[in-house]
């Protein structure tokens, strides 16, 4: 490449013209100032007086610049505490003491897949690095806890030699990109989008700027199956349907309508933005929305910067608007489309216990088999031998469901009764009553900082306590969440509990009814609370006692709940306890 007039060729230029701009030297320069003219130094035109401390602290040193740092720590065997922690968080590890000892760790789980022989190997990193058990998260994914300063790195290693990492799961990040569990063999399915998943995800993970963002971030993509990955809870969904013969100018076959600002714990769903892509662009569009949150979303107040309050404070169709200018930046020709909503056929109905149990799959002779666990928990021996009997007798394929449990997928008809009997062997079953299968729950204050109630063991009392006393023809699912966070989404369970303090101190709830996602989409109304963790167990008898006696043949219980008006609810509880908070 040739030298210009001023001695330096187009690729010098560029290069120079970045590292002013990065400098903030390019504005002084531009008025024939000098360097030391320059305005103040600022992060996305956010000057660094009013940037919140973490945002201070990620321009100081980057994430994913950090790991000099974390060899020295480690050395040391230094746990990492306040800032130093939420930096780490972004390579997944957290101090979560004391409310559990050393650091919890996060698995990146793109589309919700691992192989047999990955899972083997994190049930033997469990053994040895970690506290000897996993738990399933709310979003596919894997946590492993206990891990103590000193087996970081070899965690990380241990990872890295499987094709796994932990990077970008906490903190400011674009977290764990989830799929229909069942994608690729669903026979209801309109798409398998798993490549999308797995490819933003890599692209995430190979670009600074995507990293260390101002606050955590949800993506999903949903090709339309029987088994829901709750795509309206994330900031960011794209929801595969068919589209047929229209008058709005796009061809008939397979479209993904786009949804923005998901976040239920601040009691809001994702929003149809009247806007489709084609599915190979969903990539494209996700990276140029994504960037214009880091661009334009709040780094001074991290109570308002999720991106439901950039949306809130610009509007959606500013927002798209500068989605499209990003995306034109790319010269790939992707495009957002205008498409009213309800012009496309109606998705398949969501299968609410299509995770547990064996169900063909859309493969000829094959079968999935989900795997239903207490609340997500699995022993690292569980772990492995899981891992084993999906490389032994299916196809080295797991897949992690938003309701905390395993599916094995790829099992011949002739192995099934077998692979019941191994998974058997584990204590573990392939079967759960109505209750247990939608039960989901976060760590709680057994394990989170945050947490005001011991959810786990709570919702495995609550359930155990249920299922003795009553038979349900359909289920119901309970979310318990330890703070307002919401981890376990409270707000879109059929019963939803969130943890408080109960009056006169101690461990409480406040308890919500109706909620939904989907098909089934609403925000759950407030029952009462907040109530000891005590009562909850005699409130709940209660409840569902009501549902049973007063149902229409064959109705739901979120139908009945749904069906009763405000006024009604305190007749679900006793006198005592029916003043909603």
């Amino acid at each position: 490449m040739g030298a210009s007039s001023h001695g330096f060729n187009q690729e010098q230029q560029e290069y120079l013209v970045n590292v002013l701009s990065g400098l903030n030297l390019h504005k002084a320069l531009s008025r024939g100032g000098s360097a030391s003219e320059a305005p103040p130094e600022t992060v996305y035109g956010v000057p660094m007086e009013d940037l919140c401390k973490e945002e201070v602290a990620k321009h100081k040193m980057h994430p994913v610049d950090m790991w000099r740092q974390v060899e020295e720590w480690e050395a040391a065997g230094h746990l990492a505490v306040g800032l130093d922690q939420f930096l780490l968080r972004h390579l997944g590890f957290f101090n979560v003491e004391p409310a559990s000892p050393g650091y919890m760790m996060r698995l990146r789980c793109p589309a919700c897949v691992l192989r047999g022989d990955q899972l083997q190997t994190l049930g033997h990193v469990a053994q040895t690095f970690a506290g000897g058990y996993s738990h399933v998260t709310t979003r596919g994914s894997l946590q492993l806890r206990e891990i103590q300063p000193g087996n970081v790195i070899p965690i990380v290693e241990a990872l890295q030699e499987v094709g796994l990492t932990s990077q970008g799961t906490g903190a400011d990040s674009a977290r764990n990109l989830t799929c229909a569990p069942t994608a690729g063999f669903d026979p209801a399915e309109l798409i398998d989008m798993r490549p999308m998943a797995k490819r933003l995800s890599t692209r995430i993970l190979r670009t600074k700027e995507l990293q260390g963002i101002p606050r955590k971030f949800n993506i999903s993509f949903d090709g339309g199956g029987v088994i829901s990955c709750v795509s309206d809870t994330n900031d960011i969904y794209f929801q595969a349907m068919e589209l047929g013969p229209n008058d709005h100018g796009l061809e008939p076959g397979i479209w993904c309508r786009i949804g923005l600002g998901g976040i239920t714990g601040h009691q809001d769903f994702a929003r149809d933005t009247g806007l489709v892509c084609k599915p190979e662009e969903a990539v494209d569009i996700a990276e140029a929305m994504l960037r214009v949150f880091v661009a334009h979303g709040d780094r001074t107040n991290r109570g308002k910067a999720r991106l439901k309050y950039l949306l809130d404070r610009e509007g959606h169709d500013w927002f798209c608007d500068r989605a499209r200018e990003v995306l034109e930046s790319f010269g790939t020709g992707a495009e957002l489309r205008p498409l009213p909503a309800g012009v496309e056929s109606p998705r398949a109905a969501i299968d609410r216990q299509g995770h547990i149990g064996v169900h063909k799959q859309k493969q000829a002779g094959l079968n999935y088999i989900g795997v239903a666990l207490e609340l997500g928990r699995m022993s690292a021996e569980q772990m492995i031998g899981l891992g084993r009997i999906a490389a032994d007798f299916g196809g080295n394929d797991i897949r992690l469901t938003v309701w905390q449990n395993p599916l094995i997928v790829g099992v011949p008809d002739d192995n099934v009764a077998a692979v019941e009997m191994e998974i058997a062997a584990l204590e573990l079953t392939t079967r759960a009553n109505a209750f247990a299968a939608g039960a989901v729950a976060c760590t709680g204050k057994w394990a989170c900082k945050l947490g005001l109630a011991y959810t786990k063991q709570d919702a495995l009392g609550i359930v155990r306590h249920l299922e003795e006393r009553f038979t349900l023809d359909s289920p119901i699912n309970i979310h318990l969440t330890g703070c307002p966070n919401s981890c376990a989404q409270h707000y879109i369970g059929d019963i939803g509990l969130v943890g408080s303090t109960a009056p006169g101190g101690g461990e409480g709830y406040n308890i919500v009814l109706g909620g939904g996602s989907d098909q089934d989409q609403s925000l759950a109304r407030p029952l009462c609370g907040p109530v000891p963790a005590a009562k909850v167990n005699g409130i709940l008898e209660n409840v569902v006692s009501h549902y049973l006696d007063a149902r229409s043949p064959g109705q739901t219980f979120l139908d009945y709940v749904r069906g009763l008006p405000d006024d009604a609810l305190p007749t679900l509880v006793p006198t005592e306890f029916s003043a909603a908070s």
